[in-house]
């Protein structure tokens, strides 16, 4: 059930600059002194609704906030003021206790402020630091502003020792174990957001620290801090006990399965990059090759027949001589392909260039050596020696292209 009486005229009439969600339950001792002290604080310049979200409390907070509505509307008539306030009060009757984080994203549905603030109920969020929140989310609108206990200038005051150091001991273990350690304060219940970004991410978990799975899920988001002093509950009764450390146990081994997940599609989607840009490049390379595979083919193929042989420009190792001459010749056309196709250098200084050239040269030298070598053990091993001369092509091609890749062009192999 959705109630909003108060003010509804300027619904209509101005944007929602800020929602504030306020989740309850048994917050009756607190909610409308909670209320008053928030509009006190709201900045003049926006206009902002108020959201509780109430748990069907059975001590009747939801009841009272619906009360608190009808007697503004009637004021406001009596006044004829409603059209100079700049907030509106709402409030979101649940029907059972269904938890703080469904409480949080129902509160976020129902709103339509541009940016979500959320705070609790108790007055351990101190309705003081909201404009100094308000402000630093319009200066920085695509970040996540954190009220922070843990930076300087925020501290806890009322909680005993034990508590901080279970509380302390949560943060860390969060900010180590899900790598948010940019920021101090993830267990935070105050922060404000572009209501976007809670919208756009499906929440799992369950518990009270719904910052903690925004922030694991969106870690590419800037995050800013702002210290206030977190006070311990005066009034009525704390949420804490066994069933919040088990949600939180649990919250924490959820998120860091997603983090793992997350980690694994990440590397599988940069893999798969580099496996493209590598194939493209090993594609580029045997290309311009076909070049020098032609090349080193004809001239290796016409200096082994009868036309060179009857000329006695060759020795009884025709073959030998033939395939060095012809590898030879297509190393220097493929050198200028292959720098400035396949690697992309376009850079031709002269001195740069002899020295890329040489130590080109060198490095398919290795290649060669192992192309002469394997045609001579396939022909001697009655190989036939087309066959052979292909092969041996093929195989001093591929090392040609690794060792050059990344001595000759100062490339990584796999990239």
């Amino acid at each position: 059930m959705f109630s909003n009486r108060n003010n509804a005229a300027l619904s209509n009439s101005n944007i929602v600059t800020f929602s504030i969600v306020i989740p309850t339950y048994n917050e009756s001792e607190n909610i409308l002194r909670l209320i008053s002290e928030i509009e006190k604080n709201l900045p003049t310049g926006d206009f902002t609704e108020i959201i509780v979200v109430d748990d069907n409390s059975p001590d009747g907070t939801g009841k009272l906030v619906e009360d608190c509505i009808t007697k503004k509307g009637n004021k406001a008539k009596e006044k004829n003021s409603s059209h100079t306030k700049n907030h509106i009060l709402k409030v979101v009757h649940r029907t059972g206790k269904e938890g703080l984080i469904p409480a949080i994203l129902d509160g976020v549905r129902q709103s339509s402020g541009t940016n979500v603030l959320i705070m609790d109920a108790d007055f351990s969020h101190p309705p003081e630091v909201i404009p100094k929140m308000m402000s630093e989310l319009k200066r920085n609108p695509n970040s996540i502003v954190i009220g922070s206990r843990y930076i300087e200038g925020g501290k806890v005051v009322g909680w005993p020792a034990r508590r901080k150091i279970l509380s302390k001991g949560a943060s860390t273990l969060a900010r180590v174990g899900l790598n948010v350690k940019n920021v101090k304060d993830p267990m935070s219940g105050l922060f404000a957001l572009p209501r976007e970004l809670i919208q756009n991410i499906s929440i799992a978990t369950k518990g009270y620290k719904i910052l903690l799975e925004i922030l694991v899920k969106n870690k590419e988001i800037p995050v800013i801090e702002v210290p206030y002093t977190f006070t311990d509950r005066q009034s009525g009764k704390s949420k804490m006990s066994y069933n919040v450390i088990v949600n939180y146990a649990e919250a924490i081994w959820q998120l860091y399965q997603h983090g793992q997940k997350s980690d694994r599609v990440k590397i599988s989607e940069q893999v798969n990059k580099r496996s493209v840009r590598f194939i493209s490049k090993v594609g580029r390379y045997y290309t311009v090759s076909i070049s020098g595979l032609v090349i080193n083919y004809i001239v290796s193929f016409l200096l082994a027949n009868d036309v060179a042989n009857s000329i006695r420009l060759l020795s009884n190792e025709w073959y030998l001589e033939a395939s060095i001459i012809g590898a030879i010749i297509s190393m220097t056309s493929n050198f200028f392909l292959n720098k400035y196709w396949t690697f992309e250098d376009k850079r031709f200084e002269v001195r740069s260039t002899a020295r890329q050239y040489l130590s080109f040269i060198g490095m398919s030298a290795i290649g060669l050596i192992i192309q002469i070598s394997l045609l001579y053990y396939m022909v001697e091993n009655f190989v036939p020696y087309r066959m052979s001369l292909i092969i041996s092509i093929a195989v001093a091609t591929t090392i040609n292209f690794i060792l050059n890749k990344k001595f000759t062009f100062k490339e990584k192999v796999w990239a």
